[in-house]
């Protein structure tokens, strides 16, 4: 039974997450102290409720607390958290100072990510794979695979995102064609 709406959620929801249960707020407007403090409360109070952790990190990491954001992340993931996972990818990918870049660990929890069937993963994995980032790992999706998240994340994307992946299943096509 997941943890009821909490001053956490009120505060820290990210909007694009699709686990969230309250509307979000974007990041300009989170009062950090307040959001920090609410979400330290909430994880104590439920700790194994992920998408606190994972809202706990969000408000870390825009503090600067990278150290901690990261443990928050790990710990939100670890309980299966789909954002977590998307965002530990995200932010190894785009090499944030003081995050390992970790190519097995990006494609492990974009992944996990786009199996539980979020979009963003889904096209990031996608994206990445095609360019053949993830080229040199045994574990990278075939092109079956691919196309499976590009199809069920574009109805959930927006206009640019929808451009991206209909580009993104046309070079799958375009292979395709080139190897038969």
């Amino acid at each position: 039974m997941p943890a009821p709406v909490t001053d956490c959620d009120r505060l820290a929801a990210n909007p694009p997450d699709p686990d969230r249960i309250t509307l979000g707020v974007p990041r300009e407007s989170v009062d950090l102290p307040r959001a920090i403090d609410a979400c330290r409360a909430a994880v104590a109070q439920y700790p194994d409720e992920a998408r606190l952790a994972y809202q706990l990190g969000r408000c870390l990491f825009y503090a600067g607390h990278l150290h901690d954001a990261l443990a928050s992340f790990r710990q939100a993931a670890e309980l299966g958290y789909r954002q977590a996972h998307f965002i530990l990818g995200l932010l190894m990918m785009r090499r944030y100072e003081g995050v390992v870049f970790d190519l097995k660990a990006i494609e492990h929890h974009w992944r996990t990510a786009a199996r539980a069937d979020h979009a963003n993963a889904q096209v990031s994995y996608a994206r990445e794979a095609i360019k053949g980032t993830f080229d040199a790992l045994p574990t990278r999706a075939d092109d079956v695979e691919l196309k499976n998240y590009l199809a069920r994340a574009k109805p959930k994307v927006d206009y640019l995102g929808g451009l991206l992946v209909d580009d993104l299943l046309a070079v799958l096509d375009a292979a395709k064609g080139r190897n038969t």
